[in-house]
């Protein structure tokens, strides 16, 4: 597949799945048989759904935006800058009210127009840190 066909499912997945919160896209950007090697959560999109679901229950405002997007062979690579609102439980704490911004990059490996493999790096400690759960945000 092209570079710039797998850039595109990379902004399209976040556009729709994470900026729109539309569940039925995990299907659509992530094969059957995806792992998150990084995540503690079942393959395909059910665990994709799985960490979307959690996301957007704490920040149902979270919007992503894509930064930087680098592609070469069958892997593309963003940068993000996320923000969005505490107004669920997140990791068990509860809702705060408070705005935060963080950072995130993520790596995508995408065969046949889907994504079979992914792993995510986010700033969790800022991110923490802004909802009051360690000290110092």
């Amino acid at each position: 597949m092209a570079i710039e066909e797998n850039k595109a499912i990379m902004r399209g997945m976040i556009e729709e799945l994470w900026n729109q919160g539309k569940m039925e896209a995990a299907a659509k950007y992530f094969a059957a048989d995806h792992i998150a090697p990084d995540l503690p959560v079942p393959p395909g999109p059910d665990g994709v759904k799985m960490i979307a679901g959690m996301f957007l229950a704490a920040f149902p405002d979270l919007h992503m935006e894509i930064v930087d997007i680098i592609a070469e062979g069958d892997k593309v690579v963003a940068r993000f800058v996320e923000t969005g609102t505490h107004k669920g439980d997140f990791m068990g704490v509860p809702a705060t009210g408070k705005s935060v911004k963080f950072g995130e990059v993520g790596i995508l490996e995408i065969k046949d127009g889907k994504i079979v493999k992914s792993w995510y790096n986010l700033d969790q400690f800022g991110l923490m840190q802004q909802i009051g759960a360690i000290p110092g945000g």
